[in-house]
């Protein structure tokens, strides 16, 4: 997992009084010096001063006379620490994320503790806890290397599926799994439709180059134009823009709004989107104010005949 190669690297800094090259420190984690370097850059990030040197004994080292608060933490305590309190909790690291917080709090001289003013929670309104009882295995393969076969149920068929875990990610309090099959690609499983994990192989490595940050952004993309492939053409006053965004949130239409036409008589533009499935447009677009669906007649003439549905229900 990442947060446990990074938690590694701090550690094997921490222990080194001279610097370690990216090369050493790569063989050591058995990863490419160009994730070493992209790591060096989230360590940053997060306020851990690195310094990198260049030209005989140079290397990677920690900032002399930097004494970090999670040096009196132990792996599990670091990790749990790294990935958040949601992520934590779910991998069974409440406890540790709970001392960790202790010796950080009892190592700092202003004893103000922060998570008393701060909440962070994740999951989405009104949603129900999804069931992870294959996230531990995962965590073991993912741990020890091994690849696993698991049971995974979609649209209600179960089918068996042999991966080499490479990852895990968690949205909005959804867990994924970035596995990748034998021979093929890389690709994400709903951990919540694993029904059965077994593993099965042993010292299986993934893509020497993989970079499950990278990896990640690419698929949430994806995942947006995957489902929407219904162009619609609306018009509607720019002061209306927001609420559009707001109806269909993501990137997509962020992009569509920045490339809205404005139309010559008036304070109204025209934007180019796409949505998903015809019955979906309709419930979202029946939400903008003033929206008029240009296109396609279809949309167009069943957002008319709820509007009117609408007004005669509710009008006096």
């Amino acid at each position: 997992m990442k947060a446990a190669r990074l938690v590694s690297e701090i550690v094997l800094l921490s222990a080194r009084s001279t610097p370690l090259t990216a090369r050493a420190l790569a063989r050591r984690l058995e990863v490419t010096e160009r994730t070493i370097y992209r790591d060096l850059g989230e360590l940053s990030s997060m306020g851990v001063p690195v310094v990198a040197e260049s030209g005989p004994g140079g290397g990677i080292r920690l900032l002399d006379g930097w004494s970090s608060p999670l040096s009196g933490l132990n792996r599990a305590e670091l990790e749990s620490v790294l990935i958040g309190s949601l992520a934590a909790t779910d991998l069974g690291l409440s406890r540790e994320l709970a001392t960790a917080r202790a010796k950080i709090l009892a190592s700092e001289s202003d004893d103000t503790d922060f998570t008393r003013t701060v909440i962070v929670d994740g999951p989405d309104w009104f949603t129900e806890k999804e069931d992870l009882r294959a996230l531990e295995p995962l965590v073991t393969a993912l741990r020890t290397r091994r690849g696993v076969r698991i049971v995974y149920t979609r649209s209600g068929e179960s089918a068996v599926r042999c991966l080499i875990p490479l990852g895990l990610a968690v949205k909005a309090g959804r867990w994924y799994c970035v596995a990748q099959p034998p021979g093929g690609s890389p690709r994400t499983y709903r951990v919540a439709r694993i029904t059965d994990v077994d593993p099965v192989w042993t010292a299986v490595r993934g893509p020497a180059d993989f970079d499950l940050g990278a990896f990640w952004e690419k698929a949430k993309r994806g995942f947006d134009r995957a489902i929407r492939t219904t162009p619609v053409r609306l018009r509607l006053a720019e002061a209306a823009l927001p609420d559009l965004l707001r109806a269909v949130p993501g990137p997509l239409t962020a992009e569509a709004i920045a490339s809205a036409q404005p139309v010559a008589d008036g304070d109204e533009c025209e934007v180019d989107i796409l949505l998903e499935s015809a019955e979906i447009a309709v419930s979202q677009l029946l939400t903008v104010p003033g929206v008029t669906v240009v296109s396609p007649p279809g949309i167009r003439d069943e957002v008319a005949s709820r509007a009117r549905d609408l007004v005669r229900r509710n009008g006096r």
